[in-house]
């Protein structure tokens, strides 16, 4: 079954939002290879919902490492973060 991180994040300022958004948007996939689906939805000035979907949990587990340098570096930027995590019960896209 596919496991999914979801965070939220509150940036400390706008510049750091777009600064931390293009950062992912560029490295995000290389990155976190594993991951079937990545989503960066900027929600307002100082806030983004990021979204991580991987085939199971064992290749979520395996993307911890990535994450903790990714947040670590970016921790002077960040005012907040909302983390959780489980089992994905739909994936839907219409194309």
């Amino acid at each position: 079954m596919s496991y999914a991180r979801i965070n939220n994040i509150t940036f400390i300022s706008e510049k750091f939002g777009d600064k931390i958004q293009a950062n992912y948007c560029a490295t995000a996939p290389s990155g976190f290879p594993e991951a079937e689906i990545l989503t960066f939805v900027r929600t307002g000035p100082l806030t983004a919902s990021l979204t991580s979907i991987y085939p199971d949990k064992a290749a979520y587990d395996r993307s911890a490492d990535e994450r903790k340098k990714r947040m670590a570096g970016n921790q002077e930027m960040i005012a907040n973060v909302d983390m959780q995590e489980g089992d994905v019960a739909l994936v839907h896209i219409n194309k």
